[in-house]
């Protein structure tokens, strides 16, 4: 069950039939800004909570399990992961029905380490400024999350760039 928050995130309720517990998972909604290896955090969690790890992990149905529950399980994980993307990034993957294909499709695009990925982050980080009605704080988070991302891609910043 997913729900919203007034600050935009998500968050998923699962119901723990063994234990008969609510879990809260706050997942930020994903929108090409903020860190993506926090939010594959994020979205790994919500999909351990409901046993939807699978389907991140197998592009076809296991032999052992019955297709009714494969279909649900990765339709499912699909919801989940789409649930957790900002509107303009549901578009490249709206028709696309694997669990899979939809979390590959997005780790290709912010994980590789490709020339683009390296231009298009280095561009962000040239091209920062202060915009008026940002406190410094969200500033300095949106700074760090930028040098983050450039070191996850082993891009080497150094120290007269970063002042």
């Amino acid at each position: 069950m997913t729900e919203e928050t007034s600050d935009g995130s998500n968050f998923f309720v699962v119901k723990n039939i063994q234990n008969y517990h609510h879990t809260k998972i706050d997942v930020v909604e994903f929108d090409d800004t903020n860190n993506f290896r926090l939010w594959i955090c994020e979205v790994l969690d919500a999909l351990n909570e409901q046993n939807l790890e699978d389907a991140l992990e197998l592009q076809e149905r296991p032999e052992e399990m019955e297709g009714k529950i494969w279909k649900k399980m990765n339709r499912t994980a699909c919801e989940v992961i789409r649930s957790c993307l900002s509107q303009d990034l549901k578009f490249d993957v709206m028709n696309e029905t694997s669990a899979k294909k939809i979390w590959e499709t997005f780790a290709s695009k912010y994980l590789t380490n490709s020339i683009e990925n390296r231009l298009y982050l280095k561009k962000r980080l040239y091209h920062f400024q202060l915009k008026r009605g940002v406190s410094i704080s969200d500033h300095t988070n949106i700074y760090t999350k930028l040098l983050a991302d450039l070191a996850n891609i082993d891009v080497v910043i150094d120290e007269k760039t970063k002042l």
